[in-house]
């Protein structure tokens, strides 16, 4: 990865950060609304773009993430032609640990810049 990519990408993920502590209260916010989100601040992520940066976010404890796979009365053996693969990434929600990165508590990681 060029040093131009690292960079564009640890602007993404402070962008990332920084849309979700706008949604702070809700429980979870979509995957769906925070790509329209960040498109609305000129940010055009793709779904599999995004979860590069919603996977490492949450590595790191910044985010929580629900897949499929997570969600209240979810079977494998009741999964119809067409329904999402239950890895497929449905909701995020800013913990503690991102809001003190944005805040400026905690020390800097060079992978994400706000």
């Amino acid at each position: 990865m060029t040093e131009i990519e690292q960079v564009r990408h640890a602007a993404e993920r402070g962008a990332i950060l920084r849309t979700l502590k706008q949604d702070y209260q809700s429980e979870m916010t979509s995957i769906s609304t925070l790509i329209g989100a960040l498109d609305l601040r000129g940010i055009s992520l793709s779904r599999e773009g995004i979860g590069f940066h919603l996977q490492y976010l949450a590595d790191q404890g910044y985010i929580r993430i629900w897949r499929v796979k997570d969600m209240p009365g979810f079977r494998s053996d009741r999964r119809l032609p067409g329904w999402e693969k239950p890895e497929v990434m449905k909701f995020t929600k800013l913990l503690p640990k991102g809001l003190l990165l944005l805040d400026g508590n905690i020390q800097e990681d060079a992978k994400v810049t706000f």
